[in-house]
């Protein structure tokens, strides 16, 4: 991901409302083709959901979760 893309990803998770969990809201504010890709890993592993993701990114720092959208 580019710059400009986990700007927005990062003010999109800061606009959610605080009664969601960190992980749901860094995973519902993703672009879309990340998404797909991580439900396609959870699929591929045999999980019915991405609930493994969710508590992945949950507990990412916040210099973490920058550092994996860089790559994803």
């Amino acid at each position: 991901m580019n710059t400009t893309t986990i700007t927005k990803v990062l003010n999109k998770v800061n606009q959610q409302p605080t009664e969601y969990s960190l992980g749901f809201k860094r995973i519902t504010v993703l672009p879309t083709n990340v998404r797909r890709n991580i439900n396609l890993a959870c699929v591929l592993k045999g999980e019915s959901n991405d609930n493994s993701m969710k508590e992945f990114l949950n507990n990412l720092t916040e210099q973490e979760y920058i550092n994996w959208l860089k790559i994803n």
